[in-house]
């Protein structure tokens, strides 16, 4: 179930410093950089940001992301799961997507990856059932590692 995120700010700020220097926040962020997200106290119109949270009650989630109104159009999607492996975090996130689709009806969906992030084989179904465009970049981000990765650009035009 989705919340406000500003509910759980301050919980989804702990739950973010314990994953800084992470493989996890790599993938979200899609660099090296480590990052806090800026839950906004007053969210503007294009910015919608989520708690997850199961039917206890609990945090188990975050999701973000970004609609231009003008161009018809959702993207900057953020998802950091808290409890790894949960499935309810990617039913959630798949039900957003769906309702930018059928309940808003806007044009256009996009979302960006790094590639060995796990949860690429659910974002390529997704983008399969609606016909849209998986666009990789070969080796253009290397990880603390040394590791090269793609960057994978999903869109979904409705």
């Amino acid at each position: 179930m989705l919340i406000p995120a500003i509910l759980r700010k301050e919980e989804i700020i702990r739950e973010f410093q314990k994953l800084q220097y992470t493989d996890d926040l790599m993938y979200e962020v899609g660099c090296c950089d480590n990052y806090m997200p800026d839950i906004a106290d007053e969210p503007d119109k294009e910015t919608y940001q989520y708690a997850i949270v199961n039917s206890e009650d609990k945090l188990i989630g975050y999701v973000s992301y970004s609609i231009d109104w003008y161009s018809s159009q959702a993207h900057r999607f953020g998802l950091m799961s808290f409890d790894r492996g949960n499935p309810l975090i990617g039913k959630t996130l798949f039900e957003v997507m769906d309702s930018l689709i059928h309940k808003l009806k806007l044009h256009r969906i996009e979302w960006f990856m790094v590639s060995g992030n796990p949860v690429e084989r659910h974002y390529d179904k997704f983008c399969e059932k609606y016909n849209g465009r998986k666009i990789v970049l070969k080796d253009t981000f290397k990880d603390r590692r040394g590791e090269y990765h793609d960057s994978i650009t999903y869109e979904i035009i409705c």
